[in-house]
């Protein structure tokens, strides 16, 4: 009998990178690695060195494509369990792999966010990636509880403040490593609240 799989976990704390240049997440904080923008070989690289993502937006990854294959090269060849993608069949298909899918879900507007959410897949392991990332503190509540979790704010988050903000609605944002490690430097760490959402913890004196 084959063994279970584990899910994917999300931390709280997506870093963003390219790839190009190793990222370590900062000690204490509840984070991983995303790759995005950047080219095969240099997600290779980073998958084999000693800091390998924990995320990657297979759209963006030059010479990678999109399909299932893509799927299969990446959370099976290179471990990575957290696939970000603009095609709601292949955040399914990472689900059904045992990992953790997350479908794009354009926020510019009520029309743009409802067209997204009418192909979302809506199945366990499949989550949203709500781009831009800040339009999550305008959500009203009937719009933030349609949005399947777990719910990733994704973009234009560039001060503590609004990514501390953003992290008391959704259950991870994404950040450059800059932002990560103020929010290190500010919080002692990021612990799950009752209703799915993370909340921040100051640190004592």
């Amino acid at each position: 009998m084959p063994p279970e799989i584990v899910p994917a976990r999300l931390p709280a704390v997506l870093i963003a990178s390219d790839g190009r240049h190793p990222v370590y997440t900062p000690p204490g904080l509840d984070a991983g690695v995303l790759i995005r923008d950047t080219d095969l070989a240099a997600l290779v690289h980073r998958a084999g060195s000693d800091c390998p993502p924990l995320a990657v937006d297979i759209d963006s990854v030059a010479g990678l494509g999109s399909d299932d294959a893509a799927v299969d090269f990446v959370t099976s060849r290179l471990g990575i369990r957290v696939v970000l993608a603009r095609r709601p069949q292949i955040a399914a298909r990472v689900s059904d792999r045992g990992h953790l899918g997350l479908v794009h879900v354009f926020g510019y507007d009520s029309t743009g966010m409802a067209r997204s959410l009418e192909s979302h897949p809506r199945t366990p392991g499949v989550g949203s990636l709500l781009s831009p990332g800040l339009v999550i503190l305008h959500l009203r509540p009937d719009e933030l509880v349609d949005l399947p979790r777990p719910i990733v704010a994704y973009g234009l988050i560039d001060d503590v403040e609004d990514a501390r903000a953003c992290l008391e609605l959704a259950d991870a944002i994404v950040v450059r490593p800059a932002i990560a490690a103020k929010l290190a430097a500010q919080l002692e760490e990021f612990v799950p609240t009752g209703s799915g959402r993370r909340e921040a913890i100051p640190e004592t004196s």
